[in-house]
């Protein structure tokens, strides 16, 4: 291979589809913010930085039309820093995600590290374009890059060739579930209507190890799928507080590992079911779990998920590609779902010893313009964090603050239920 078919690959189908669809109003990339209580230096963490380029090279490319290009500067590690005293890390998270991560000329994993002017504590924040790669592979990129900057691993000082990322496929795949409500589903009441275009977060933490334990002994459902079934009532329920629809249509957008090894392969190896709250509204909460299983073992074993293959676009040029597919995806009548749910719940690639430093973790998560709250998730050493992901100018953070009440209620219900 020549040194000029070495820094060019090509975008799959979904790293398309995601490139063209971004827009600033609606950024197609998520963050997670990492609280460190006792991190590498800062040199050590752009030196993990420039390994995982190295090892994951779409990170340490451009988009140009459906190729994948090497930056002019590889030694580019895309980090900057700041110290702060600790009071406006919120702020400076806020002003780093208001940013535009402009794909035909940064490289799409961009990191802020917030160093404490009083503490060996940091805040690592990392955001990723979704074009470049999903949580799983957040996830494979992060946890890299810090046992190279713990020394636990040695760096990749050359680039690795881009590589397919091989899907699962499905030979006859609906496209439609047969839980699914006639019509779209409903979107989540709001009081405002227009978008402000920014994203604010809440998070939560939850004890997980008391409830995985109490679910394995109740059988029929997994905890992924309690997280899911609350996420499901709490936008049911707060569409029948707010609004005339006493059989409120609540659909679950949920992200699903479509990858042929499950915990191989860096890109974007996601794709997408839809649930329904179509179970009794009277049914006790692990019931419903129960029925959310069912829905999930169904959508799966069906192929709602698989990614069509033998696209005609994909033969087209990008100018004459990219708007077919926009028009698309906003095509009307699409059923895009209520609202977002997704929970990373193991850390493929990450070292035990590096995330036991691991304070929280804040996942703040992608909103589609149909969207006005994402909820994503992440699970490690017995604690989950859920962060509710916003646009203010559709809802509020008191309304947020409500909605997570109702959230943290489901779960205490479950607790009951479990005994």
């Amino acid at each position: 291979m020549n040194g000029a078919a070495l820094n060019v690959g090509q975008l799959s189908p979904i790293d398309f589809a995601l490139s063209v669809m971004d827009n600033p109003q609606r950024p197609v990339d998520f963050m997670l913010v990492f609280h460190l209580t006792d991190a590498p230096s800062l040199d050590a963490l752009r030196a993990g930085a420039r390994s995982a380029r190295h090892l994951y090279p779409t990170t340490g490319s451009y988009i140009s039309g459906k190729n994948w290009k090497r930056g002019h500067e590889p030694n580019d590690d895309g980090v900057r820093a700041i110290a702060s005293s600790g009071n406006n890390i919120n702020e400076l998270i806020q002003e780093f995600l208001a940013r535009p991560i402009e794909i035909a000329c940064q490289v799409p994993v961009q990191q802020l590290v917030i160093t404490n002017k009083h503490s060996a504590a940091i805040k690592l924040v990392t955001r990723i374009h979704h074009a470049a790669a999903d949580g799983l592979s957040a996830g494979m990129w992060i946890g890299h890059q810090l046992r190279v900057a713990s020394g636990t691993e040695s760096p990749v000082v050359d680039s690795h060739p881009f590589q397919p990322l091989p899907l699962r496929t499905h030979n006859q795949p609906v496209r439609k579930s047969r839980f699914a409500h006639h019509g779209a589903s409903h979107r989540l009441w709001t009081p405002g209507v227009n978008s402000s275009g920014q994203r604010h977060w809440q998070t939560i933490q939850i004890d997980a190890n008391g409830l995985r334990k109490a679910i394995r002994r109740a059988g029929g459902f997994t905890y992924n799928d309690l997280l899911a079934t609350c996420a499901l009532e709490v936008f049911a329920r707060w569409n029948r507080l707010h609004s005339d629809q006493l059989q409120p249509k609540i659909g679950l957008w949920l992200p699903i590992n479509i990858r042929r090894r499950a915990a191989d392969g860096f890109g974007n190896g996601t794709g997408r079911i839809r649930l329904y709250a179509c179970y009794p509204g009277d049914a006790s909460l692990l019931d419903k779990g129960r029925q959310v299983r069912r829905q999930i073992s169904w959508t799966i074993q069906h192929g709602e998920w698989a990614v069509p293959e033998n696209n005609p676009l994909d033969f087209l040029p990008h100018w004459a590609a990219a708007p077919l597919l926009r028009g698309y995806f906003n095509r009307p009548g699409v059923d895009m779902a209520t609202g977002v749910f997704s929970h990373a719940e193991r850390w493929t690639g990450a070292g035990g010893e590096i995330f036991t430093s691991v304070e929280k973790i804040e996942s703040i998560g992608q909103l589609h313009a149909h969207h006005c709250v994402a909820i994503n998730g992440a699970t490690h050493l017995g604690r989950t964090w859920l962060t509710f992901t916003y646009d203010d100018g559709l809802i509020s953070a008191h309304d947020i603050r409500t909605l997570i009440e109702l959230y943290e209620g489901q779960i205490a219900l479950a607790r009951r239920e479990l005994g």
